[in-house]
């Protein structure tokens, strides 16, 4: 059953009986007599062959449903919605549609929507994982459908299929920006999060300024929530702390929003009083007024990889070993980020 979910008539072939009575039994009727011989061997060949029941009546006849479930874990991240706009840019081609859900990275509303999922019988998954997707994913990694993990790694010791941003690179390549500009106060702003892979964006920051000979107290890092709020008190904590800051660089552009806001509203003149660079892209970064310096992490390259690789696990008459790629960052710059 590599690859594809069970049907009523697989279980009813692996337990000796009729689909009809797999479908009375694992639906918990009790009006007519079952044997509890019967009932002992139905359910065992459902859990030998991972069975989830269907709501997709067409998917017991084994066709595909041409759908492909999108996870994501929050759309106030524009990154995510350029993933979901790369994923149905490829989907298009191959004739499917998305089921499209936000897990707001909710570990138990994840796993939620992969049975909701399950139940449709979708033909893959692209997810973008919470802290607990290794446990959460472990139902369809068993059945064998096709899945493709974007950004964030799963915490589990097996091959997968990935396609990630480049985390280290591109904190590497903004606070080298910095450097080069003559800072050497960096004030670095992030999110201590529960993922493997985006702890490298911190480590990336202490490697290159340590390289620099910037290194022990003089690195400046804060670590808090994945909100606007969180960037706000980071920042002015940050500078309350450490006047003489000359830059910030914000990993996430979510608590970049927040810091900016709270820089303007105290009046500091970004690229003059204060350096800010962005790691991420959203529009508000380099549209109307605002032209900060920013690395793009290409969220809708991302999707487009992600989706190429789905199709080509759909596609492949035979298994195909997990296999990872790489989106490039590109450092856009602006004018956030003075010359000392």
């Amino acid at each position: 059953m590599e690859g594809q979910y069970a049907t009523l008539k697989d279980v009813a072939e692996r337990a000796g009986t009729t689909a009809a009575t797999v479908s009375y039994i694992l639906n918990g009727s009790t009006k007519r007599y079952v044997s509890e011989d019967m009932r002992r061997r139905v359910e065992a060949a459902a859990k030998e062959l991972n069975y989830v029941k269907s709501s997709a009546a067409s998917s017991l006849k084994g066709k595909k449903r041409k759908i492909i479930a999108v996870l994501v874990p929050q759309f106030a991240n524009q990154m995510f919605t350029e993933l979901v706009l790369g994923v149905e840019r490829v989907a298009d081609r191959y004739g499917y549609i998305l089921s499209i859900c936000n897990t707001f990275d909710d570990p138990q509303r994840e796993l939620e929507i992969i049975r909701r999922m399950q139940a449709q019988r979708v033909d893959g998954y692209i997810i973008t994982p919470s802290r607990d997707g290794g446990k959460n994913t472990r139902q369809i990694r068993k059945i064998g459908v096709p899945m493709v993990v974007v950004d964030r790694l799963l915490n589990i010791n097996e091959d997968y299929f990935l396609v990630s941003a480049q985390n280290y690179e591109s904190t590497y390549m903004a606070a080298e920006h910095l450097l080069k500009n003559g800072h050497r106060r960096i004030a670095f702003i992030g999110w201590k999060a529960d993922f493997g892979g985006l702890e490298r964006r911190e480590q990336a920051y202490r490697t290159i300024l340590e390289a620099y000979g910037v290194t022990g107290e003089d690195q400046i890092v804060y670590n808090g929530e994945f909100t606007e709020e969180s960037g706000e008190e980071l920042t002015a904590r940050a500078l309350a702390e450490h006047p003489e800051i000359t830059a910030v660089l914000y990993a996430y552009n979510i608590q970049a929003r927040g810091g900016v806001d709270f820089l303007s509203r105290k009046g500091i003149r970004v690229g003059e009083d204060l350096s800010v660079l962005i790691i991420g892209a959203p529009d508000w970064v380099q549209t109307g007024n605002n032209h900060y310096t920013c690395v793009d992490l290409n969220g809708t390259g991302m999707g487009i990889m992600a989706a190429e690789m789905l199709f080509d696990i759909i596609n492949n008459d035979q298994p195909i070993a997990p296999y990872q790629r790489v989106q490039e960052a590109t450092l856009k710059e602006g004018d956030s980020v003075c010359r000392l």
